[in-house]
């Protein structure tokens, strides 16, 4: 069912202004159930940090955007040599982007899969991570054509153990609707694909534009992804197989016979990585969180099994400037990424940094 347009009245001159949004009604933080969680620096530095994903062990890998990973120990220190150095083509929006580990990781194999521009297009490369470096066995896609804009980046493991690849549309509008096209489409890559010598990827999805972030709903199984608008119209969307989300030809509200958003920013708050709290016992278990870019802020989202966006929540507005991926790590605690060197914030000294949070009981 389409979710109704919450117009949102004028608010007090000591309120903060909220884009108008469909769903729920949109609160600011702290919550009605818990107030925000107070938020601890991790690691300081870094430079546009794209991606954080945990091993078995505790300890993470950290993309960052010119082309390295980094290691962050257990205990939060972060080594100063990268465990790898990956060519990329950093012009624009593009450089080093995704990374998932394998399922099989801690038990049969070490693969970690990248995802990075390049000059001839998108690359989404298979390596092994062995004696605490980094080393490629293989590209396993191409044909994704990568731009200064839109270039889009994340991957992740579903509940079925394929590999999903989100692409953006390189800034070529004609690309999500062309079937032909890699560009502007959720991709899911097979095990015999993604072990072996790959090349082949399912179209999962098309008509996108530039999504950025994505988890599966704990209850239902259910991909949720965030995308950016052109401006306005940021959308959180339900990713169903064969879904058309209708890029360029429609975007916002008014999706007529395509895939309509469960949730619209206008203006834009330029929605990036996302996920799902899956730890149980706390205030925000089973909630939807994704980072922003302009908005300089976590959104919370309560979406009910029937994939209605039943509340939202702005958390920690403008106190760390641009956020780039929000990531639920051991133990249920949440890290997140700032992007302020990225070219279009506003860095201070620490920048950029992961910060960790726990969710209020």
């Amino acid at each position: 069912m389409r979710v109704v347009l919450v117009s949102l009245l004028a608010l007090s001159a000591a309120a903060i202004a909220l884009p108008a949004t469909s769903g729920g009604a949109e609160r600011q933080g702290p919550s009605a159930r818990a107030a925000a969680p107070p938020v601890s620096t991790v690691a300081r530095n870094l430079e546009v940090p794209w991606e954080i994903a945990f091993m078995p062990d505790g300890r993470a890998l950290v993309t960052e955007r010119p082309g390295r990973v980094r290691l962050l120990s257990r205990g939060g220190d972060l080594r100063r040599a990268p465990v790898a150095r990956i060519n990329v083509s950093a012009d624009g929006e593009g450089g080093l982007l995704g990374l998932a580990l394998d399922p099989q990781f801690g038990r049969k194999n070490r693969f970690v899969y990248l995802y990075y521009t390049t000059s001839s297009g998108m690359v989404l490369a298979r390596h092994r991570f062995t004696g605490d470096r980094l080393v490629r066995d293989r590209v396993i896609l191409r044909r994704i054509a990568a731009g200064p804009i839109h270039d889009s980046g994340r991957i992740a493991f579903g509940p079925d153990r394929r590999l999903y690849v989100a692409t953006g549309d390189a800034g070529d509008q004609s690309l999500p609707q062309r079937r032909s096209s890699r560009n502007g489409k959720f991709l899911r890559l097979s095990a015999r694909s993604y072990r072996g010598r790959g090349g082949r990827a399912q179209l999962y999805s098309l008509g996108h534009r530039n999504p950025q972030g994505f988890d599966w709903q704990p209850a239902t199984g259910r991909l949720i992804a965030t995308e950016h608008g052109p401006e306005t119209n940021d959308e959180v969307n339900v990713i169903r197989r064969g879904g058309n989300y209708g890029w360029p030809l429609v975007n916002g509200r008014n999706h007529g016979r395509f895939r309509a958003p469960i949730a619209v920013y206008d203006p834009s708050v330029a929605p990036s990585g996302a996920t799902f709290v899956s730890t149980p016992g706390s205030a925000w278990t089973g909630d939807y969180l994704f980072a922003t870019l302009v908005g300089e802020s976590i959104r919370r989202l309560e979406i009910s099994r029937g994939g209605r966006v039943t509340d939202q929540e702005v958390l920690y507005r403008g106190r760390f400037g641009r956020l780039r991926t929000v990531v639920e790590g051991p133990g249920g605690a949440l890290y997140a990424l700032t992007s302020n060197q990225d070219g279009r914030g506003s860095p201070t000294g620490a920048d950029d940094r992961i910060l960790r949070f726990s969710p209020p009981r």
